[in-house]
């Protein structure tokens, strides 16, 4: 028996770590663009001049093999509907490039939550833009809305994560419990 106790401590170690770190999964569909194209996003608005492409203008794509390019005359977006958890909090991230200075806009928001605005952005490479956002319930849509003439935004590498996740206390009367078990099996093996 005593061969097994490190083994038992160790695998009641990692069942109440496991339960208390939940992952982080990206909740965003196609966030490189590397299908090639808009799947898993709606576009509106002007979307003449958008498209999905590699290098554009001597600007790679942030990684991967593809960006989204938006250079409309008129205000256009790009969408997604994701699946939020009220109370959860959420950072956003992104990396966006302008390839000309002139007259343009680039807005992101999460549930009606503008969390980022940039009115006649500077030429730049890729930077990355985040901000975070507690849902409170309602709209749960990722929303950018862009205009560019005559130029293009490069986008690409786009994510939604949870931060914080509301438990209620159960994640923490989960690691007691666990840590309870911890001392029980530690007495009963004499440990």
């Amino acid at each position: 028996m005593k061969t097994l106790r490190p083994i038992l401590l160790a695998l009641t170690a990692v069942a109440a770590l496991s339960v208390a770190c939940p992952a982080k999964a990206n909740l965003v569909t196609n966030p490189g663009f590397e299908t090639g194209d808009f799947t898993g996003w709606t576009q509106g608005g002007d979307t003449s001049f958008t498209g999905v492409g590699g290098t554009f203008d001597s600007i790679a794509p942030h990684s991967g093999s593809f960006q989204a390019e938006m250079g409309n005359v008129n205000t256009g977006f790009l969408s997604q509907m994701l699946a939020l958890a009220v109370g959860t909090t959420y950072s956003v991230d992104f990396w966006l490039a302008n390839n000309f200075t002139g007259t343009n806009s680039f807005a992101a928001s999460l549930g009606g939550f503008t969390g980022f605005s940039l009115t006649n952005g500077a030429a730049s490479g890729y930077t990355e833009h985040t901000f975070d956002f507690t849902y409170t319930g309602g709209s749960t849509q990722l929303l950018f809305t862009f205009r560019n003439p005559p130029s293009v935004w490069l986008l690409d590498d786009i994510s939604v994560t949870p931060t914080t996740v509301p438990d209620g206390g159960t994640t923490a009367s989960l690691l007691g419990c666990a840590l309870l078990g911890l001392v029980g099996l530690r007495r009963r093996l004499g440990c």
